[in-house]
């Protein structure tokens, strides 16, 4: 056992064990991403020995022409550990244009968040931190790019957790040989087309020969830039706090602080941030931008925009499309939840709407109604005008109809003759999230 720990450090154990400590309340199960190779394999043996619920979730991509016999091996595997398994098939598509490396690994993250865990263990160590780092730079990147993977990171309602980062190579062979554990091969980690496998295969050895421990000192490295990172967020918080995304405040600050803002407020909500010459030329539009000037960034996930000296996130959503609705339940309005709700003495008149189905529908233009009793019927186009609701958003609001006559734009205005009168049960239609969530 002395020679074990020779070569195997005991704060290794102790590291992995903390991270999932700290990490997963009590009882929680931990989900492990198992592809079959050492690394997972390696992972799924440790965290059965550390934590007591275990299960494991394998991606089939269908890239290999050994995948099925690589799922046979996971199900062999879980089935002699007894730990329950779930076998994902995906299809791999790039339709971004960065490449089968990428579609492959989005592909992978997106089966993991739509399979139900809620906490995940993935098989990265320590020279996938440094690969990482130096694909990175290699792409010019920040400090957050720099700081690579963390050992924790919450994406959407998955956790993901990362107990082998600081586990070499050489520690997860040793780990595997004393245990007697088999893995499967993937062919495909061999071939140097794929920059992470040119990046291990080609310039780390090289470096190893000029540098010795020059993997070690770049993940310290890394960690280093995640300190850095830290620091940034927390200025970011807090400048976040000052302006709250209103273009005036944040046009006080100084041009870092703005695209230091600008980037951490983009990942709060998962998006992808832009480049650094795309961000400054946003920023410099925006400084010079009138107060009714349209001025717009694009990202993969949607736009931010101005509107009202406000900055909006919009994400990219299907269009709803018009149906017809029993008024009971959840209606899905393009990524919104439209529902009637019961109210008092407010919304459309129960009474009138007994029996009758409503018909909801986009704006086609046109349209008006009589917004309360005794006054004059208006356009639409107008109410909205009024109503404070950025511009984009009145376009997908959606209209209620009854037997052809226009009752209600949600959020907006209910038709004077539809309405319910003092103390009379009523229908309020609601979509959430709100009309104007605010910037």
């Amino acid at each position: 056992m002395a020679a074990s720990r020779n070569r195997l450090p005991a704060d290794l154990f102790a590291g992995s064990a903390a991270l999932l400590q700290a990490h997963l309340p009590a009882g929680a199960e931990l989900w492990v991403g198992l592809s079959g190779g050492r690394d997972s394999v390696v992972l799924l043996h440790l965290c059965q020995r550390l934590w007591p619920r275990v299960r494991a979730i394998h991606v089939h991509h269908g890239l290999s022409p050994h995948a099925d016999a690589w799922v046979d091996f996971c199900q062999a595997l879980c089935r002699e550990r007894q730990i329950p398994l779930s076998v994902v098939r995906v299809q791999v598509e790039d339709r971004a244009g960065r490449g089968l490396e990428a579609a492959a690994r989005e592909a992978r993250y997106r089966a993991y968040r739509e399979s139900g865990a809620g906490y995940l263990a993935l098989g990265h160590h320590r020279q996938d931190q440094v690969e990482t780092l130096l694909f990175n730079l290699c792409r010019g990147t920040g400090v957050a790019g720099a700081a690579a993977m963390p050992a924790c990171r919450r994406r959407d309602d998955l956790v993901l957790l990362r107990p082998l980062l600081a586990w070499a190579p050489a520690d997860l062979d040793h780990y595997a040989r004393a245990r007697g554990l088999a893995w499967v091969e993937d062919e495909s980690n061999r071939d140097v087309r794929y920059s992470r496998n040119y990046l291990r295969r080609e310039i780390l050895p090289r470096l190893a020969q000029h540098f010795p421990g020059v993997e070690a000192s770049l993940a310290r490295a890394a960690g280093h830039f995640a300190e850095a990172q830290e620091l940034l967020d927390e200025l970011a918080r807090q400048d976040d706090v000052r302006i709250g995304a209103r273009r005036e405040l944040l046009l006080q600050l100084s041009p870092a602080r703005q695209a230091n803002w600008l980037r951490w407020w983009l990942r709060q909500a998962g998006w992808q941030v832009p480049d650094a010459a795309a961000a400054t030329e946003w920023l410099r539009q925006l400084a010079e931008a009138g107060t009714e000037a349209r001025v717009e960034l694009p990202l993969p996930q949607g736009w931010v925009r101005l509107w009202q000296g406000g900055l909006y996130r919009v994400p990219r959503q299907e269009p709803p499309r018009s149906c017809v609705w029993d008024g009971r339940g959840v209606l899905d309005w393009g990524g919104a939840q439209l529902r009637l709700l019961p109210a008092l003495g407010e919304g459309l008149s129960q009474a009138r709407l007994a029996g009758r189905m409503l018909e909801v529908r986009l704006r086609q233009g046109g349209e008006s109604l009589c917004p309360g009793p005794g006054r004059p019927r208006r356009p639409l186009k107008k109410l909205l005008q009024e109503s404070g609701i950025p511009p984009w958003e009145r376009q997908t609001l959606p209209l209620l109809y009854v037997e052809g006559e226009l009752v209600a734009c949600v959020g907006v205005a209910l038709a004077a003759g539809w309405q319910c009168g003092v103390g009379e049960p009523g229908w309020l239609p609601t979509l959430a999230p709100g009309l104007n969530p605010g910037p």
